[in-house]
């Protein structure tokens, strides 16, 4: 890899993320049921409120017992088991034992539990046949987790495990972070929904569906129209306005470069403080962004699906995790090129499929329609790649 000294006056991918998320409004927390949890991102740190378990409890099943009465094999007494000894057990007497299951509460005065395949019952009596050190197969109060011990960290994706902890905590619901609402508009005078004829110079609209499939795939709350809207400055604008209130984004797709009917920029300097026009990347450089007044960001992302689907993965999936405290993930995958590139002054997302080879994975970047990709291999700006070298990547699914 050698790097070229090229200029380039448009921010980094990384300056530009950077003023994002320092821009952007925090998020709020709100409170949800455990069963509406999933996926969530938790808002701040979960302490233990209790200790657990709460109770010296068994970890086998067995006899539980009193190891000071174990001394020299003597015999036990076989206590008779009742409903109560499930819950709450009736202290232990000297020289007695007791049936117990794994996790039931330990009788008081009981310090060992027995295994089955390790005593000897005869009539109502028990020997032990093996030594056992004193708390053998229990678990003592807090011996998992003893109470304002973190639990959880703030950022943890909850996933079905969590959950389970929480409610063994005895929590019904937890604090997580409001999922960022993203209105998505689509411009375009050429553009046709679906499932309609197409007028003489028009096109199926596209972008739409990889718009809000992606940002869905990403996490956020997706508004706005489902239809495309024309090329039409007043009507974006308005449109743009009445989002706002209640979206934490806006993405505008199309016209957001400079020609005649691209009116992506004019409207960012309308509602907002623009903060970057166009980006050091490649597919994806007209990308643009303002903030308003208060905090809401609204983004003018280029209308070739190559250059959305680039910009989507690599502002609004890092901006997204950002905003929402995230916990870091782990770096990105890497994988070996198949073909040399030469150095440019942009980082480029390049689309490739991956083909796994000897236990090697190769990254084939020619000819790869964005929508059959598997990922993006991110080329860093000036730097020249040779075959083989290895690249990060950035899964798409």
């Amino acid at each position: 890899m050698t790097r070229c000294t090229c200029a380039t006056a448009s921010p980094s991918v990384d300056d530009a993320l950077a003023t994002l998320i320092a821009a952007a409004a925090p998020l709020d927390t709100v409170e949800v049921p455990l069963r509406d949890a999933l996926g969530r991102l938790l808002a701040r740190t979960l302490r233990a409120p209790r200790a657990y378990p709460p109770f010296n409890r068994a970890m086998m099943d067995g006899y539980a017992a009193r190891h000071a009465d174990l001394a020299g094999k003597a015999a036990l007494r076989i206590r008779l088991a009742t409903d109560a000894d499930q819950s709450a057990p009736a202290p232990l007497p000297t020289g007695h034992c007791a049936p117990i299951a794994t996790g039931a509460p330990l009788p008081p005065g009981a310090d060992v539990v027995l295994r089955r395949e390790r005593v000897s019952v005869a009539a109502n009596t028990l020997v032990a046949t093996e030594p056992v050190r004193p708390w053998a197969d229990c678990e003592t109060v807090g011996a998992v987790t003893m109470p304002g011990a973190p639990v959880l960290s703030a950022g943890t994706a909850l996933q079905p495990g969590h959950l389970s902890l929480a409610a063994r905590h005895g929590l019904a619901s937890l604090p997580v972070v409001r999922t960022p609402r993203v209105a998505a508009l689509v411009t375009g005078d050429e553009l046709t929904p679906p499932g309609q004829s197409c007028p003489p110079g028009g096109i199926h609209d596209s972008n739409s569906i990889l718009l809000q499939a992606t940002l869905s795939q990403l996490g956020a709350a997706v508004m706005g129209p489902d239809a495309p809207m024309a090329d039409h400055l007043p009507t974006l604008e308005a449109t743009v306005r009445r989002q706002l209130p209640d979206a934490d984004i806006v993405c505008i797709v199309g016209g957001s470069s400079v020609g005649n009917r691209d009116f992506g920029r004019e409207i960012l300097a309308r509602v907002g403080t623009p903060l970057f026009e166009g980006i050091a990347m490649r597919p994806g450089r007209p990308t643009s962004a303002a903030v308003t007044p208060d905090g809401k960001l609204v983004l003018a992302l280029p209308g070739r699906p190559a250059a959305l689907l680039t910009a989507l993965h690599a502002l609004l999936r890092p901006l997204l995790d950002a905003m929402q405290g995230k916990a870091a993930l782990k770096p990105p995958p890497s994988a070996r090129l198949t073909v040399p590139l030469p150095a440019t002054p942009d980082t480029r997302y390049l689309p490739v499929r991956f083909d796994c080879r000897d236990g090697i994975w190769w990254a084939l970047a020619q000819e790869v329609e964005i929508e059959r990709a598997d990922a993006l291999a991110v080329i860093p700006a000036h730097m020249e790649m040779a075959a083989n070298a290895p690249v990060e990547v950035i899964p798409l699914s």
